[in-house]
């Protein structure tokens, strides 16, 4: 079997979804997610079925995205009807609709609603670890021993049952086939046979022969729950690993099986860590929202056309202990919004951080969408784009400020060196 788990989310949860992926990853269980493992040349849909059917658990992403979406549904439908085990992961105060009702309705949910995240991931992690394991075929039960006990007369008994475990009872004594008339012949020898049983009586009864039980089926042990995890009980095994990182809103194609662990911050630079981070949680938090017209020319045909852009960045919150910045993103384009989503800065995970204009941080994306011919020349106001780059993607926030652009550069790369990050250029 080539996964274990089939990781079902909305498209707009995928932040998220792939943060759950790293965590059961990085625990060794092995997981099947969209687009990373849809392999080239595949349809979609044929590669969505193959793979619930090759899963033994299902873990849905449940959040208001994902209880609006029909392809959800489809895919939660089809696990139920090929006896795959679901496990919601409750991300929002959100009921399921009847749509999902009918199907998960009385199965037990995973509420990861307080923070912080990474606990009730370590936590769900642990308890796939024990539905697997449960899963696994038992050891047959050992073979009764077909040596026959002793009767209570000193005899072999040659048919009956044995001795029942932890009792007294005893196969029933065998009716001798002797006559009365031969006993009776034979005087001499009948004594000599009466001392012979009288031996033979005293040294099984000294040493009874063993009686081997059925053993019970082997269950495997829980894992002994760790008292002090944040948020509720975590497994010890495996050893907790760092703060997945979640894929940004980018939406970068594939997240590493494993990462290796940072080391932790140290007692020395704790204090350092703390002030670093609350730096960094008002600089973004001053970003607010961000508005700009942007110019593009087409180097095809030198025809141009311009959009209108605001990004808002809200509700951050930087958490030294756990080296992450969380933050609300919201996306308008043209008066419409793009995109709606919680992201997530790992700072553990970073690998560069890059200052540009917002024009050629546009220019960039248009190239990855296939637009290449799309240049945007400038934005009014000019904006700047602070890029950070992870291992797996990256994250951009939009500032008015070149400056201030700057500025939280310089703290992220301050928080990244006291968390055990690394720049890789």
């Amino acid at each position: 079997m080539a996964h274990d788990v089939f990781i079902s989310y909305s498209a707009k949860d995928k932040t998220t979804a792939d943060a759950v992926c790293a965590m059961l990853e990085s625990n060794g269980i092995r997981c099947w997610i969209a687009p990373r493992d849809v392999l080239p040349s595949m349809e979609w849909s044929e590669s969505i079925i193959d793979a619930i059917e090759e899963c033994r658990i299902m873990v849905l992403v449940f959040t208001a995205n994902a209880n609006d979406s029909p392809q959800i549904r489809r895919e939660v439908e089809r696990a139920v009807n090929h006896g795959i085990a679901i496990l919601p992961l409750r991300v929002e105060d959100v009921l399921p609709g009847r749509a999902l009702e009918y199907f998960i309705g009385n199965v037990h949910w995973l509420d990861a609603l307080t923070p912080p995240f990474e606990a009730h991931l370590k936590n769900l992690a642990g308890t796939i670890k024990i539905v697997l394991a449960r899963m696994e075929p038992s050891a047959p039960p050992a073979p009764l021993q077909e040596e026959k006990p002793p009767s209570s007369s000193g005899h072999r008994a040659e048919g009956g049952t044995p001795e029942k475990a932890g009792g007294r009872e005893r196969a029933p004594t065998p009716h001798p086939s002797w006559s009365t008339r031969a006993w009776t012949w034979a005087a001499g020898t009948v004594a000599a046979l009466a001392l012979v049983a009288v031996f033979i009586g005293v040294h099984f009864t000294s040493h009874p022969a063993p009686v081997t039980s059925p053993q019970p089926a082997s269950t495997p042990a829980p894992a002994t729950p760790r008292p002090n995890a944040p948020g509720g009980t975590a497994p010890v095994t495996p050893a907790a690993s760092p703060l997945p990182a979640p894929t940004p809103r980018q939406g970068a194609s594939k997240t590493p099986k494993s990462v290796a662990n940072a080391p932790e911050a140290t007692a020395d630079n704790s204090a350092l860590l703390r002030g670093t981070m609350n730096t960094l949680q008002n600089e973004l938090s001053s970003i607010g929202t961000v508005s700009f017209t942007a110019f593009v020319q087409n180097k095809t045909d030198s025809s141009a056309f311009q959009y209108t852009k605001a990004v808002q960045v809200s509700n951050v919150v930087a958490e030294p202990a756990y080296c992450e910045v969380s933050y609300h993103f919201r996306e308008w384009q043209n008066g419409s919004v793009s995109q709606d989503v919680k992201g997530g800065l790992p700072l553990r995970y970073a690998t560069g951080v890059v200052v540009e204009p917002m024009s050629q941080k546009l220019t960039e994306v248009n190239a990855v969408a296939g637009h290449a011919n799309w240049v945007v020349t400038s934005t009014n106001p000019p904006a700047t784009a602070l890029l950070v780059r992870l291992q797996v993607g990256e994250i951009d926030l939009p500032f008015t400020d070149a400056n201030l652009a700057r500025a939280a550069a310089a703290t992220i790369t301050q928080a990244v060196k006291l968390c055990g990050g690394f720049f890789a250029n």
